[in-house]
């Protein structure tokens, strides 16, 4: 009572007549559903039933008449009679075999001429056995036609015992034999059918207790009449109905009693805690606007956040900076180390910038390596000194996955101005803008929004799009340029150079159109058409094939796959194929590095280092990795001509490449002398102008003795 007393009067009452209402309801349903499923099932099994009589005479009616439509029985019983015979083949298997009870042959003046009754050969007459109503049966059979099945079964009773039979006319399968004129021959079998064989219905279909009632069945029984052939009730099967409804209710009113007065308490401490609750879903939808509004990675407000602040910004009037972030070099600490080393670079970064950035201002995680910072203009003068400490402070290692890895990161910036009012999707263009002129410039650095700036961008991006449709339209062009021995100057190899005129600006330098198309994803798709094309140009010439590698094209994981493929349809020998990577390759990830360039040596291809000297690698690297040739950088070779500081490095980098077994190609020769130099140094094969300069095939073919020898093989 005194829970009931702490609860208003005015919730009490409405709250038990609902609770009232709905147990009530619930009580009134399950009586409903459960009688229901109780009549239900009463039908199913009395259907089930009726389904199993009716097989079970058909069943009788399938074993007899593939005996009596037969040559040989219209042989041996209408023509010449024997009984021997009817014992071993028909008798054999419908009386001992399939154990009907009785077989009997009935002559056509209705005589019994043979009788098998339970188990042997008997005296039995048809009509002792299954009652009167069987004649009516034989006289059906009599009137059907030969050229069908005449064929029919049912139940029949004589005395106390009730069979289920069938009896059939004996004639001919085919018209190799007919039967004899006049009155046919039957062939009857019978089964006992009683509790056994009601026992073997009941298991089978699955039904409740059967019964066979011999006496009229009451009228409130549940049963099925058995008729004989004369349409007169013999017998019926009486069956004991499963009331699983019933059952049910039994077993669930008194639990749902109990749920009733359960259900009834709860109300009540729900009535009373009702405070609670309100409390508890005030929290609960802060803290779903806290996971709307911000990344669960980083904890960083998300993109809607600076949206909103932005246009509150805007709305206001307030000059601010907004400072545009994207990490570079992201995906290769993903694909090295894993996500999650991805993730926990994310919130290292998230920290760094926190840290970086004024107090008030506000960080946000825009997309997956994405940042941005928004903050009051007054607070940071023009953005720049934010931008570099940002850059600074990834100067240092990020201790991730075991490894020190450092990333760098490209900033954009863009400054609010009173006289140039904008909405937020033009800031956040600009803003992206001035992010990828960053990345443009090299990386790892900042830069400020101009609308120069914006002009070179939608300069590069029409020229992204004109890159993107040259390279559908295989309009890249490739230039050669010789190698040749260094001791005879013969060529024994070609570099291939992609080469790209445009429709109206003419030709773009190679250094603008290969970074544009690694920073677009085309340089997968470039790379894999010069290839293609060079293989095919130069397969005829019986000479070795020379192809740089981007960056890009070398951390792609299907590289391998996508040079065995060239290699088999243009059907250009591998071993004629070498491919240049530069240092920069081996520093960052050399494990990685190692990988990739041993899946490429599997091919049966050639490595080459090429620029060496210009980057940073050392000798353990060269001993690693493992190179066919090293490609000294023009820088020694030119540097050797003035003084003799220069000559003595090129001999030892020569002298080094010798001492770990590599060939040697010396780059830049552009004058004799450089070439006597670069003989008497020990190199290998020789490059630059004095051999040719990057050409046409055609043109190449024209000038040199390459069309000579091409003939001559």
């Amino acid at each position: 009572m005194s829970l009931i007393q702490r609860v208003p009067a005015r919730y009490l009452w409405p709250v038990l007549l609902l609770l009232g209402l709905c147990f009530g309801s619930i009580l009134g349903l399950i009586l409903v559903t459960t009688s229901a499923q109780d009549r239900l099932e009463a039908v199913r099994e009395t259907r089930t039933l009726e389904a199993a009589l009716a097989t079970s005479v058909s069943m009788v009616e399938h074993d007899l008449q593939d005996y009596a439509k037969w040559d040989d029985a219209v042989r041996h019983i209408s023509y010449d009679f024997s009984a021997a015979w009817i014992d071993d083949n028909i008798t054999a298997y419908l009386g001992k075999t399939q154990n009907y009870d009785h077989v009997f042959v009935i002559g056509p003046d209705g005589g019994t001429r043979y009788a098998f009754s339970n188990g042997n050969r008997s005296s039995s007459k048809l009509a002792e056995i299954l009652g009167p109503s069987i004649q009516t049966a034989m006289a059906k059979v009599r009137a059907m036609d030969d050229r069908g099945t005449p064929i029919v079964s049912g139940f029949a009773r004589e005395k106390r015992q009730v069979f289920v039979y069938s009896v059939a006319a004996v004639v001919p399968l085919t018209n190799k034999v007919s039967a004899p004129a006049g009155e046919r021959h039957l062939l009857v079998i019978a089964e006992r059918f009683d509790a056994s064989h009601l026992a073997n219905i009941r298991a089978k279909h699955h039904l409740p207790a059967l019964a066979l009632n011999l006496a009229r069945p009451a009228p409130s029984s549940a049963a099925l009449v058995l008729r004989d052939m004369d349409g007169n009730q013999i017998a019926s099967v009486e069956i004991a109905f499963e009331t699983p409804g019933t059952q049910f209710r039994r077993e669930v009113i008194p639990g749902f009693a109990a749920i009733m007065v359960v259900a009834v308490i709860a109300a009540l401490f729900i009535l009373r805690q009702g405070g609670q609750s309100i409390a508890a879903l005030t929290a609960s939808q802060a803290k779903t606007q806290h996971l709307a509004n911000h990344d669960p990675l980083t904890e960083l407000p998300n993109r809607r956040v600076l949206l909103g602040r932005l246009n509150e910004a805007i709305a206001t009037g307030n000059h601010f900076v907004l400072l545009y972030m994207d990490l570079d070099g992201f995906k290769g600490v993903n694909d090295l180390y894993g996500h999650g080393a991805g993730d926990a670079l994310l919130r290292e970064v998230a920290s760094r910038l926190a840290a970086a950035a004024p107090a008030h201002s506000l960080i946000a995680r825009t997309g997956g390596d994405e940042f941005a910072i928004l903050c009051q203009l007054d607070v940071d003068g023009p953005g720049c000194s934010l931008a570099e400490r940002i850059i600074a402070s990834f100067q240092t290692t990020v201790p991730v996955a075991g490894a020190n890895i450092l990333i760098g990161i490209s900033v954009g910036v863009v400054t609010s101005s009173s006289d140039a009012l904008v909405d937020i999707d033009e800031l956040m263009r600009r803003a992206d803008v001035a992010m990828y002129n960053a990345k443009a410039r090299g990386k790892n650095r900042w830069s400020d929004f101009t609308l120069e700036l914006d002009e070179e961008h939608l300069v590069r991006k029409r020229l992204e799009q004109d890159l993107r449709i040259a390279i559908a339209e295989n309009r890249i062009e490739l230039a050669y340029q010789p190698i040749v021995l260094a001791e005879s100057g013969a060529i024994v190899g070609l570099e291939a150079l992609a080469r790209w005129t445009h429709p109206t600006e003419g030709p773009i330098p190679p250094d603008v159109f290969i970074p544009l198309a690694e920073m677009t994803g085309l340089i997968g798709s470039l790379g894999g058409q010069v290839l293609r094309r060079a293989c095919i140009d130069i397969k005829p010439l019986g000479i070795d094939l020379s192809v740089n590698l981007s960056p890009a094209q070398f951390w792609d994981a299907h590289l391998a796959d996508q040079i065995s493929a060239i290699l088999a349809d243009t059907g250009f020998p591998a071993d004629r194929l070498e491919l240049e990577i530069t240092e920069s390759y081996l520093l960052g990830r050399p494990q990685a590095a190692a990988a990739i360039m041993a899946d490429l040596r599997t091919l049966g291809i050639r490595l080459a280092l090429d620029d060496f000297g210009t980057g940073f690698a050392s000798i353990g690297y060269l001993q690693s990795f493992k190179f066919d040739r090293l490609k000294i950088d023009k820088l020694f070779v030119k540097e050797a001509m003035g003084c003799a500081s220069g000559r003595d490095l090129l001999v030892a980098i020569v002298a080094l490449a010798q001492a770990l077994g590599l060939r040697i190609t010396a780059e830049g020769v552009e004058t004799e002398d450089q070439a006597v130099l670069a003989r008497a140094a020990g190199c290998h094969w020789l490059q630059g102008w004095l051999f040719g300069r990057p050409m046409p095939l055609s043109q190449l073919l024209q000038e040199s003795s390459l069309r000579r020898e091409t003939q001559k093989r």
